[in-house]
Formats: C-alpha cells, sequence, structure tokens
C-alpha cells in the first residue's frame, strides 16, 4: 500500500503541522479557503485528526460568518468574537471586490459601468450601516471598506453622512474617531503652544468645528449611555497611588471621558502619563490602558477599538 502523503497547511505565512500550531496561528481567510477548496478536510484526514475532521465534515451552514465561527469552535480558537466578526465582513468585502475587478475585465473596463457601481458600492456600506446600527463590528468593518476603497467619495460627503449619523447611529461616530484615516474628518488639529502643551485647535474649519462641537455634547447627553450599552466600558476605583494594569498591550482602546485628578496611560508607558484635561475631547486612542486614581467613584469611560 502506498505511504499517505503528509502536507502542511499555511496560516498567516507560517506553516501548520498540529492543531495547536492551527490554534496558534489560526488565519480567518486561510482557514475559510482551505475549507471551501476541502484541503482542510485532506489535511485532518492524513493527519490522523479523525474527531475533528468528522465535526468539520459535518459542517451545514454556508455563511463564512456561520462556519468561522464553527471552525474556532471545533479547533478551540481562544478569540475576541467582535474582532472575528469584524475581520469576516473585511474578507467578505475583498472577496465581493476580486468578483468584481474579475467582471470589469471582461467587460473591459467600461467606465460608466464603473462609475455607478462605485457610488453604488458607497451607498451599499451606509445604508448596511444604517439597518445596522447597534452592530459594532459589523459597523467598524463597513468603515475599514469605505476609507480603503471609497475614500473620495467619503471626503465629499463626511459632513452630510455625519448628521445623518448623528440622529441614527451615535455609535458609527465612535467608531469613525477609532478609525485613523476617518477621525481627521471630524476632529480639530492639534496643536503645540510655546510652552509645549498640546491641545486642539478650533479656531480653523468651521465645519469640523461645528461637528467636533456636536460630537462633543453628545457624550455628555443622557442617551449617550444607554445607546453605546455594552460598547461603553467604565472603570471605578481608588488604586492608591500606583499605576494599575487594566487593559494589556495588544489591543487599542479610545478614552471618552476621565475624572478631573486621574490619570491614565497607554499600557507600560513610563513617562506617557495624560491627565483628565490631556484626554479631554480628545479621543485618544492608546495601546493598552494604565490607570491611577485616589477616588472610588470618579469613571474612566472607554471603548475598545
Amino acid at each position: 500500500m502506498a505511504k499517505t502523503i503528509k502536507f502542511n497547511l499555511i496560516c498567516d505565512e507560517k506553516p501548520v503541522r498540529t492543531i495547536e500550531d492551527l490554534q496558534n496561528n489560526f488565519s480567518i481567510e486561510d482557514i475559510l479557503a482551505y475549507y471551501n477548496n476541502q484541503l482542510l478536510h485532506r489535511w485532518l484526514r492524513v493527519r490522523g485528526y479523525d474527531a475533528e475532521l468528522k465535526a468539520v465534515s459535518a459542517i451545514t451552514v454556508d455563511e463564512p460568518m456561520k462556519i468561522v465561527k464553527e471552525l474556532i469552535r471545533i479547533f478551540d480558537i481562544v478569540a475576541d468574537e467582535q474582532k472575528v466578526e469584524e475581520d469576516v465582513y473585511i474578507f467578505t468585502y475583498l472577496k465581493e471586490r476580486e468578483k468584481q475587478c474579475a467582471l470589469y475585465k471582461q467587460e473591459g473596463y467600461k467606465t460608466e459601468r464603473i462609475i455607478k457601481d462605485y457610488e453604488a458600492g458607497y451607498r451599499k456600506l451606509v445604508e448596511g450601516i444604517l439597518e445596522h446600527p447597534k452592530d459594532a463590528a459589523f459597523i467598524k468593518a463597513n468603515i475599514s471598506e469605505i476609507v480603503s476603497n471609497y475614500a473620495w467619495i467619503l471626503k465629499l460627503n463626511h459632513r452630510d453622512l455625519f448628521y445623518v449619523l448623528k440622529e441614527k447611529s451615535m455609535l458609527t461616530i465612535m467608531c469613525l474617531l477609532m478609525n485613523k484615516k476617518s477621525r481627521d474628518y471630524f476632529l480639530p488639529v492639534e496643536i503645540t503652544d510655546e510652552l509645549g502643551n498640546v491641545e486642539l485647535d478650533t479656531k480653523r474649519d468651521a465645519d469640523k468645528k461645528k461637528m467636533f462641537l456636536e460630537i462633543c455634547k453628545m457624550i455628555k447627553c443622557f442617551e449617550f449611555d444607554e445607546i453605546l450599552g455594552e460598547n461603553l466600558i467604565t472603570f471605578a476605583g481608588e488604586t492608591d497611588g500606583y499605576w494599575k494594569d487594566l487593559k494589556p498591550k495588544g489591543k487599542q482602546y479610545m478614552i471618552i471621558s476621565m475624572g478631573e485628578g486621574d490619570y491614565v496611560r497607554a499600557a507600560g508607558h513610563l513617562g506617557g502619563d495624560l491627565s483628565s484635561s490631556n484626554v479631554l475631547n480628545g479621543f485618544v486612542i492608546l495601546d493598552g490602558i494604565d490607570y491611577k486614581s485616589n477616588s472610588n467613584t470618579r469613571q474612566l469611560v472607554y471603548m475598545e477599538v
């Protein structure tokens, strides 16, 4: 009998020989491709992972999101569910764009068709946000797609979009501030005075100033906490003059508000102390969070980027 030839999968550009390798190098794009072309099934078979093969073969769903969640369960992958959903949405948009580009090539790149489809693609993404105003993962994925592939429409439309979102989805406005490519449309630039103090310039660009002031007003309104719900994270507690390791490095967080007298910094960033005045209405984004407070009642309010 011919000997079974074992082969490796390549996930996240690394060779995968075992389930443990798969867990450590799990890539949504790679694993979905291997699942769809059945290479994952063959790999499990030749490696002798019979239980996992049976479970993978028993998957009956056909939506990428549901398939990925099943694979994460089967292979016991440790993953942030919201981040997984965001990545799957982005992966889906990538595949749709590849199909569209192939169609354009087949049709000879007809300019009028491309422009109409481009505008329709942007409208579809915005409409999707308005239909799912509380789905943070979906919103972040749509924003990522917009800033990556519809940037010039966003540049023209961001003002109108802001006032629509102000009424329909406060969460989306917060997500726009989390994205490095879209936040500049709505936040004043930082300026440094002669003493080295950094503050936001609200004197230039009256349009941006108006939107910025609306955002500052929005985060103080009573409905804000209720509307954003579990997307807002809060912490209150005295730290006895020490820094509390609130969130480790490796994930980014946007600071919404903080009590006067408290301090925050990126995780482990010595000398990066930020006071309440430093973060006030700045929507500062940090890699992890260290927090210091001498009060049990003042709150730090932040969101995961």
